[in-house]
């Protein structure tokens, strides 16, 4: 402040005044702790995604199943969904849906039981690019049937 001789304030004195807005002021930490969150979900999300396509590597030693004591399924992609084929190879009438598999993959275990010799084993051959959920599902039917024997076998064909 400047003061006059008498003791007053100068006329000339330009007084400061207050900006009519304040400049806004924003916390962004949670902002950023948000982010950071986001970016640990997708991470662990993208990982658990990546591992569930899991290119398994083929087998070395396997002993090969005997389809003589067997009953075999081969349950291969078709283009509206897995499609089960009773016996080997795709031969026959295509089983799409899931009660008729279920059914009809019970009658062929429960049938092979019974003939002379019974057979004790269900070999199941399915194409590589397949769910495994698909085949899981005709395995657990066939090895609910009480003194079946499960084997596996993998179609390598593109």
């Amino acid at each position: 402040m400047t003061l006059n001789p008498q003791g007053g304030l100068a006329d000339n004195v330009l007084v400061e005044r207050k900006p009519l807005v304040e400049d806004a002021h924003f916390d962004i930490t949670a902002m950023v702790d948000l982010v950071f969150m986001m970016n640990i979900y997708f991470l662990v999300t993208w990982v658990g995604a990546a591992l569930a396509d899991i290119d398994l590597p083929a087998a070395r030693h396997c002993l090969a199943a005997d389809t003589d004591v067997a009953v075999t399924f081969t349950v291969v992609e078709s283009g509206t969904g897995p499609a089960v084929y009773v016996g080997d190879g795709e031969h026959g009438r295509p089983l799409t849906d899931a009660a008729e598999i279920e059914q009809r993959v019970r009658a062929e275990v429960e049938a092979g039981q019974r003939q002379a010799p019974p057979k004790e084993l269900v070999l199941i051959k399915a194409e590589k690019r397949l769910r495994v959920k698909h085949v899981a599902r005709v395995a657990a039917i066939a090895g609910s049937v009480e003194g079946m024997k499960l084997r596996l076998a993998v179609m390598e064909k593109e």
